[in-house]
């Protein structure tokens, strides 16, 4: 059955606190079906998927996109979904028409090296050409003539064909390099060509193969399935985010836009490029056990049933065995029969295995017995040696016969005496002189003590395994130990038959490029800004999530980046608050509901007022719906003054006076904005110690305030006072508060009388 291949690309991802979903969607335009018949399975496959995804998260389903096409969409089911790994094809270059240019190409260097090395010749001849010196004549006498035409003549050519070797060679070095760098360029191609099957750690990639079954006769007669989509999903770690926040006031209309924004970091292996983006809080990876509601039930108190929890297999389940044992009894039978009737005198050859305690080594599987005749004259001592004895099921399969003899052998070997008795109680029985010698049994001490355990093959274990159903497998029936049980294979072996589709050499370790995909996607776990929070404690036991309105881009570099989510206006509501004891600039605090479904958690917020930036702040967790407070900083428009008077009187002339400390508190506000203020003016006034002889007494307050005592900042305070007051645009209000401080005539206050500066 041929795989299609389909291209796919990221559609969605949900990050987690730690780790990520994604979703792919791939077309199956590109699919023909095969046939018409009902019942078809076709296989796809999509390739290019990171090293780190998690195999047992790979969930597979048909979807279409128009909602006519559902009930196809609903016939084609997904029956099996493997993940692997692959690789790309290499290119193919055809190695016989490389050698003939390597060789080619060989020939032309090595002409041009005889080339340079002749031109060096004639350069080091020149060289070394002598011009002769002008002749020296007899002393006393005339000198002879000099042959000044000749020398000149000699020195010219001399130089002239120097310069035309050098011209020549330089020529010539170029033509070698280009030679050569050809020549090289052709070595790589045949050396890429001869290791195009050799796999490499880089080019190592995951896939996900997807077994579809048609069922309905109109969906199998489709020429190709329009409409139709496959969705793969799978987990990864390697991703992280934290929120932060943009509040846009309007003091005009008295609303705000609140943009939930986040800071996403993701080291998956793979770019995010135009995918919708959902935010969770959820830990997808933790244990949690679901609760249990039980009923309850009026009347007679009943039985409570068994709670549902894993349970070994029945026993007895070799039994369902019995039958296919029988058949590979006879058809081995058989074939030793037929082996028999090449040779020159037909023999019987009866199992020796079906003897109860016999140990199957590969040689014991037939021994050859001289019966003197036919089959017919030793007919009956075959069936009494058949009915005397249980059978023991044969095995082809060597790796089987092992572990059967290591069963037998882990306690202790036989002894040759009982293999002398068990062997005086089987029918007198010789070699036959024409079995081969490796048929022939060994002697008892041969083997005696040889306890060689092979390592047992992983079995299903259900503390551990419960989640892993997909990749169970049932073992051989041949293999007797182990047939009907579940078991895991090795993580390594399943990618390595994975890569023998693609016909690829692996020289390197599987399980190390693993591990290092794995480490790669660890991502920064310092927080990326200054009043950043850890979302896990924020949310406590109930997780939200925060589901994006367009598309974004994340790459894959572990570093964060700012995305936008969605955004929602509110109504907000405008006060302000001053506490002239300690400051008289006035502070502007936006009280506001929370407009989402989640709650807003902690982070960062840019609050902008009349699309000018005013500062950043951290805004505590609302819940949803929920009111939340933003401060906008000081009021320049508003302005207060604070004055205090103090008074000191004795109340008489009595043996027992009092001395009365009378404070006078008046506050000014001048409202000078173009609107009205909810202003709120926070005073206090001395409290007396429990033990103190002191009497504090509010004579006078105008208008009248209330109690406040702080509870909104979790720090309460006592003698704390408010006024809530509505200062209209333009216009200015008083408020007055007097109290009086009684103690004896002979006491002072700890710090002075004078309690209000």
């Amino acid at each position: 059955m041929s795989i299609a291949k389909l291209n796919s690309k990221i559609d969605r991802v949900k990050v987690y606190a730690e780790g990520s979903t994604v979703t792919r969607l791939a077309r199956l335009t590109d699919i023909l079906w095969q046939s018409g018949d009902i019942g078809e399975d076709i296989e796809v496959e999509i390739v290019g998927l990171p090293l780190a995804i998690d195999d047992a998260s790979v969930r597979v389903r048909i979807e279409s996109e128009l909602s006519s096409n559902q009930a196809i969409a609903n016939n084609i089911i997904v029956t099996d979904v493997r993940v692997g790994l692959s690789v790309p094809p290499p290119v193919e270059i055809p190695f016989s028409s490389l050698e003939t240019e390597i060789q080619t190409a060989k020939a032309e260097v090595a002409h041009l090296e005889d080339l340079q090395g002749a031109i060096s010749l004639e350069m080091t001849i020149l060289q070394e050409l002598y011009v002769p010196d002008r002749p020296i004549g007899e002393e006393g006498k005339t000198p002879p003539p000099s042959p000044t035409g000749a020398r000149l003549a000699l020195a010219n050519f001399k130089d002239e064909q120097k310069k035309l070797r050098i011209q020549e060679k330089r020529e010539l070095q170029e033509k070698l390099r280009k030679a050569q760098e050809h020549l090289a360029d052709l070595q790589q191609k045949q050396f890429l060509a001869s290791n195009a099957n050799v796999a490499k750690e880089h080019e190592l990639r995951k896939n996900i193969i997807a077994r579809l079954h048609i069922g309905d006769s109109q969906t199998a007669a489709m020429p190709s399935p329009d409409g139709l989509q496959l969705v793969v999903e799978y987990f990864i770690n390697g991703a992280r985010w934290t929120p932060t926040y943009v509040c846009r006031l309007n003091s005009a209309t008295n609303t705000a836009a609140i943009a939930v924004r986040a800071l996403i970091a993701q080291r998956t292996g793979e770019d995010w490029n135009g995918v919708q983006i959902a935010l969770s809080t959820a830990t997808p990876t933790g244990w949690c056990e679901l609760p249990e509601l039980p009923s309850l039930r009026l009347g007679r108190s009943q039985t409570l049933p068994s709670k549902k929890a894993w349970r070994n297999p029945p026993k007895g389940a070799e039994l369902l065995f019995e039958d296919y044992d029988r058949q590979k009894q006879n058809l081995d039978n058989e074939r030793s029969i037929q082996w028999l009737g090449l040779s020159s005198e037909p023999m019987t050859i009866p199992t020796v295995n079906q003897l109860i305690d016999i140990p199957k080594f590969p040689f014991f599987q037939r021994i050859v017995t001289d019966l003197g005749g036919w089959e017919e004259q030793y007919s009956s001592k075959l069936t009494e040696v058949s009915t005397a004895y249980s059978p023991i099921p044969m095995s082809s399969d060597f790796g089987v016969q092992e572990e059967m003899l290591q069963s037998t052998f882990s306690k202790a070997a036989p002894t040759s005496e009982k293999m002398a008795v068990r062997s005086r109680q089987v029918p007198a029985m010789v070699r036959s002189s024409d079995a081969p010698s490796s048929l022939v049994p060994p002697q008892a001490d041969e083997y005696r003590g040889r306890g060689f355990m092979p390592t047992p093959e992983p079995l299903f274990d259900p503390s551990n395994d419960i989640k892993n159903y997909g990749l169970m497998r049932l073992a051989d029936p041949r293999n007797t130990r182990q047939r009907g049980k579940l078991r895991i294979p090795d993580t390594r072996t399943l990618y390595l038959e994975s890569l023998q589709r693609w016909q690829m050499t692996v020289n390197f370790e599987i399980s190390t490029v693993l591990q290092t995909a794995l480490d790669s996607t660890f991502c920064n776990q310092v927080l990326p800004r200054f009043g950043s929070s850890n979302i896990r404690k924020e949310v406590g036991n109930f997780d939200f999530v925060y589901l994006g309105t367009g598309r974004i881009d994340v790459p894959a570099d572990g570093q964060y980046h700012s995305v936008a989510l969605l955004q929602e206006n509110a109504e907000i509501d405008i006060r302000y608050i001053v506490v002239p004891r300690e400051d008289t600039n006035v502070f502007r605090i936006a009280q506001l509901r929370n407009p989402l479904q989640a709650p807003l958690l902690s982070g960062l917020a840019d609050i902008y007022v009349d699309t000018q930036y005013i500062l950043s702040t951290t805004i505590a967790t609302v819940p949803p719906k929920g009111q939340m407070e933003l401060a906008l900083g000081v009021e320049q428009s508003i302005k207060v003054a604070r004055n205090t008077s103090f008074k000191e009187v004795r109340s008489g002339m009595s043996l027992v006076a009092f001395n009365e400390l009378r404070h006078s508190i008046h506050i000014a506000i001048a409202n000078r904005m173009s609107r009205d203020a909810k202003i709120e003016v926070r005073e206090r006034i001395p409290i007396p110690q429990p033990e103190a002889k002191v009497d504090v007494n509010v004579t006078q307050v105008t208008p009248e305030w209330e109690k406040y005592e702080q509870q909104e900042r979790y720090a309460p305070i006592k003698g704390g006072y408010c006024w809530r007051i509505n200062v209209p645009a333009g216009e200015e209000r008083e408020l007055t508060a007097d109290y009086t401080i009684k103690t004896f005539v002979d006491n002072e206050l700890v710090n002075g009388n004078r309690r209000e500066e």
